[in-house]
């Protein structure tokens, strides 16, 4: 089985949302990706069938939502918190979120918090699924 790189995967996983679904395939280490009534090219998910071919988590699984509850719960500045707590209520809260996170100067804070917490969910997805891993730092940034 290919050693996973923990960055990559990551990265894969970010582009799960309520119709994409991310899959790897343990013997060659490839991303595919099933695109729910989508585009036909990618409406496939037949070809996922394989033995070789591991599920990753769904969106509920990796549930942003409760990323970002959390990162507004550790925030040490009270207005800041407070800003971000509220901006998470109600419809709208995702959008919500990233302009009160520009307003008060955490958008970067909160990118670093967000790539970590999705290496801590790709552990946690190797782990259970046996999957080798390369432990890379996931907050030096998407180029590095």
């Amino acid at each position: 089985m290919k050693k996973l790189n923990l960055k990559e995967a990551a990265g894969e996983f970010e582009m799960i949302n309520s119709e994409t679904y991310v899959f790897y395939n343990a013997e060659t280490g490839e991303f595919g990706h099933y695109m729910e009534g989508v585009d036909p090219e990618y409406d496939d998910r037949e070809r996922f069938e394989g033995d070789d071919w591991i599920a990753g988590p769904d969106v509920y699984e990796i549930n942003e939502y409760g990323m970002m509850v959390d990162f507004a719960d550790g925030v040490t500045d009270p207005r800041a918190s407070e800003l971000l707590s509220v901006a998470l209520d109600g419809k709208g809260a995702f959008r919500r979120f990233r302009d009160v996170l520009h307003r008060v100067g955490l958008t970067k804070e909160w990118e670093v918090f967000r790539r970590n917490a999705y290496a801590d969910i790709v552990r946690e997805w190797c782990n259970d699924n046996k999957i080798p891993y390369e432990d890379v730092s996931p907050d030096s940034g998407p180029n590095n």
